[in-house]
């Protein structure tokens, strides 16, 4: 049986809810009215080392994720998806060892920008994802990229690791929003990039909102859509 696969972990919390995306989206799919009208899904929880405050944990992680990886192949996945957009800096690495495809979250926020006509966006991630070419690769030809200033960017990471240890206050969850909506305002963006998993969970429901794109949700529906296809 074919079966989606996903690499999580980056973190737990972002990889159970691409789970319950995946559940919920099945229902565009089948009547989901019976446990077998849903995928099967793979989805290793992998404790990778702090890579993304500190590079020189890449080594020993892209070793755990590569081995994982080869476990989702013969698991049976016929699709594979990174619950974490800054370890697609191995993305490269990982595809190599295995003949199952991995989707790109960047290369698919690039194609929802191009169908929607975009021509600016903005990024918000982690300081390991905003210092690395991964979007500007995908969106070359596109669109314009605008990274925040220096001071917003360090709000991002505190509030991300307030949201892996389940610290972070509501008051921050509802700042997070205006910053986000002054960030595309004051730098004339089509959209916003959530280019951490993380951040569509402290974001909040972002459904029918075009201007902010919640790669997690992305991820999700593409990830259904190969799979059914």
């Amino acid at each position: 049986m074919p079966a989606i696969g996903i690499l999580g972990g980056m973190g737990p919390q972002a990889s159970a809810k691409l789970y319950e995306l995946l559940i919920k989206g099945t229902q565009r799919y089948t009547t989901a009215a019976f446990d077998n009208d849903y995928p099967e899904i793979v989805l290793l929880s992998v404790p990778v080392p702090n890579f993304i405050s500190n590079k020189n944990e890449l080594p020993n992680a892209k070793q755990m994720l590569v081995k994982r990886t080869k476990l989702l192949e013969q698991a049976g996945c016929t699709v594979i998806g990174i619950a974490c957009n800054t370890a697609h800096i191995l993305l490269p690495e990982l595809q190599a060892v295995t003949s199952v495809p991995f989707l790109s979250m960047p290369e698919l926020v690039a194609e929802q920008a191009k169908t929607a006509g975009y021509t600016r966006v903005g990024l918000l991630a982690t300081p390991t994802t905003l210092s690395s070419t991964l979007y500007d690769e995908a969106l070359a030809g596109t669109a314009a990229m605008v990274r925040p200033e220096a001071g917003f960017a360090e709000q991002i990471e505190s509030y991300i690791y307030l949201e892996l240890s389940g610290r972070l206050p509501e008051a921050e969850r509802q700042e997070f929003r205006v910053k986000v909506d002054a960030f595309r305002q004051t730098n004339n963006l089509d959209a916003v990039i959530l280019g951490c998993t993380e951040l569509p969970l402290i974001y909040g429901e972002s459904s029918g909102d075009a201007s902010v794109i919640d790669t997690l949700q992305l991820l999700a529906d593409n990830l259904l859509a190969s799979y059914f296809a």
